[in-house]
């Protein structure tokens, strides 16, 4: 059987149509690209600065310093919320690979492969992927090492996963030496969780599933599946046929003057975005600078700069902040009502009907309109 398909399958395009064939049309055949996400940001920053580590032709290894000044070099952005968001998890990155290093520099070897790059055919599909690092054993026999940098995994996933099921299927092809072992190595806390080869019934499956999956593709076979824990954070959603109701009840086609204008809107939150980051660096290295000199206040030639500081407490124990508060007879003092909090109360089906009715007599609905614009 022939084929039709806009790219090789690889396991998370697989996986992709698997969840949703509607989410992988809109990705690989028309091209609509995703926003980008701080978590794919960080996981790749981590494993290039791995792949420098291990990617070394001749012993020493890279030295710590190398290593971290790799990985800020290459160091990648897009995603991230906010300055501060992206500093924290560069700090993360920073503690993971420092561990890291402590933990393997002394049992050091140069790998078989580091980031290994394959392309074969299954029954006639085309299929691609990348191994994080590959080592030979005493035996000769291939270890495939996959990184995770995300939350722990479940205990049972090694087991029976068809991305290591994948990966060892080509290697065994391409390379001509059977896999012993199939490991995730979950960097954050440092724990590798390792089972011997996945058995024939588990790469027959895989196989099936990928001649399958091929087969829907090339038959044009692009239905949304709906489901709210996936639907709800899908970039797509606003294009889904399974939500266009939603998105389209009562809004009439834009006419061009309306076009227009979101659209000057959107290019203005966009360049807004980007001021901010160049702002906030601009002010960060003011401030340094005039803590630097012990300065309150400075001037350029067109602006002035004074530097001022407010301090509030903080308590992490706010419990026994409040016991000794209640105790002192001063709670009524630091009480007040959170906007917030009463409304999350009033939306509690468990509150008292007639405190309800007392609270919502003592206040008003109010509706505030919110504009959220994002790139089509």
């Amino acid at each position: 059987m022939a084929f039709t398909l806009p790219r090789p399958l690889s396991h998370s395009s697989i996986s992709m149509f698997s969840e949703c064939p509607q989410k992988y049309k809109f990705k690989y055949i028309d091209k609509i690209p995703e926003k980008p996400r701080y978590f794919f940001s960080f996981g790749q920053s981590v494993h290039s600065a791995l792949e420098f580590f291990y990617g070394v032709q001749a012993l020493p290894a890279p030295s710590l310093e190398d290593l971290l000044a790799y990985y800020k070099e290459h160091w990648l952005s897009p995603g991230y919320k906010d300055p501060g968001q992206e500093a924290q998890y560069f700090e993360e990155g920073k503690a993971i690979l420092t561990a890291f290093y402590r933990k393997h520099i002394r049992d050091y070897a140069i790998p078989f492969f580091v980031e290994y790059n394959f392309n074969l055919e299954v029954d006639g599909v085309p299929v691609t992927g990348k191994v994080d690092r590959i080592d030979k054993l005493e035996d000769g026999r291939l270890s495939i090492v996959d990184y995770k940098t995300g939350k722990a995994l479940a205990g049972a996933r090694v087991q029976t996963d068809a991305q290591l099921t994948m990966y060892q299927l080509a290697c065994e092809r391409l390379l001509g030496a059977s896999v012993a072992k199939l490991t995730f190595y979950h960097l954050p806390s440092l724990k590798e969780q390792a089972v011997e080869r996945h058995s024939p019934e588990l790469v027959e499956a895989l196989q099936r599933r990928i001649v399958t999956t091929a087969a829907q593709i090339s038959a044009g076979r692009f239905e949304p599946k709906p489901a709210e824990g996936v639907c709800r954070w899908c970039d797509y959603k606003p294009l889904c046929p399974a939500f266009k109701p939603q998105f389209s009840a009562g809004v009439p086609e834009p006419d061009a003057a309306l076009s227009q204008a979101i659209d000057e809107l959107g290019a203005l939150m966009e360049q807004a975005a980007g001021l901010q980051g160049r702002v906030d660096s601009a002010k960060a290295a003011v401030l340094a600078q005039l803590s630097q000199r012990g300065y309150v206040r400075a001037f350029g030639k067109r602006y002035e700069a004074a530097r001022a500081a407010s301090q509030k407490w903080e308590f992490p124990d706010k419990k026994k902040v409040l016991e000794i508060i209640k105790k002192a007879g001063l709670y009524e003092r630091v009480l007040a009502p959170s906007a917030p909090k009463v409304d999350a109360l009033l939306s509690d089906s468990a509150l008292d009907p007639e405190v309800r009715a007392r609270l919502t007599e003592l206040g008003e609905r109010v509706e505030t309109p919110d504009l959220k614009v994002k790139p089509l």
